[in-house]
């Protein structure tokens, strides 16, 4: 591009479409939508949880005071399942607690990216959704760590003849695994759909040095 009579060394060739960003723009819209739902129902899930389940066993079955030993034996094996899977409750509501404080800081910071995004300001919205992506990424790390805590199934004993709490141990190892993929297939689509838009969205230039052996100005007639 010439300027008074100079040229400089990059020269703007086109404007990229602003609907890339725009796009990315309305991918945080819907991601900002799927964090409030997790949000609100992070909040809510404790209250229903001390709302309407029973805080002992004796309330959903009476003790058969009067029962044969079986019944005893039966009231007996159904109360130790409910204390475990109580026990299991409660140490998940620690997790539901952090995973509502995660989803609204991610929504929070999603509806700055949406504006800047939309209005075209590629720096500045690339680097938010970058930071986006990474606490994205982080949180979802430290709940997994949280959950791994406190275990992704209840540790059952089904008893000898079920092989105690294989089952339970299986379903944790494969619920492991799989809640760590999906965390870094997840982040990575999203890392990948950021760099391809901040690929698109920057302006191209052209290489075009000046020759010395041109003049500035052009001759005159």
């Amino acid at each position: 591009m010439a300027m008074d009579g100079r040229e400089s060394a990059y020269s703007l060739v086109s404007e990229p479409s602003p609907w890339w960003l725009r796009g990315l723009a309305i991918i945080m819209a819907l991601l900002v939508m799927m964090m409030a739902l997790g949000a609100v129902s992070g909040i809510l899930a404790p209250m229903f949880v001390d709302r309407f389940v029973p805080d002992d066993w004796e309330e959903i079955e009476p003790y058969p005071e009067d029962g044969t030993e079986e019944d005893i034996a039966n009231w007996t094996e159904g109360k130790e399942f409910w204390d475990v899977m109580v026990d299991y409750m409660d140490g998940m509501m620690g997790v539901v607690e952090f995973s509502a404080l995660h989803s609204g800081l991610l929504a929070i910071l999603g509806l700055f990216c949406i504006p800047v995004l939309w209005k075209g300001e590629r720096e500045l919205g690339i680097k938010l959704v970058g930071a986006w992506i990474g606490i994205n990424l982080l949180g979802g790390i430290v709940m997994m760590w949280m959950i791994s805590k406190v275990g992704f199934y209840p540790q059952f004993d089904f008893g000898p003849e079920a092989g105690g709490t294989e089952i339970p141990e299986v379903i944790n190892t494969f619920s492991a695994i799989a809640s760590g993929a999906q965390i870094v297939v997840c982040n990575g689509i999203l890392l990948a759909i950021l760099v391809l838009v901040a690929s698109k969205s920057k302006p191209e230039t052209s290489f075009d040095i000046p020759s010395g052996f041109r003049p500035n100005e052009p001759p005159k007639s």
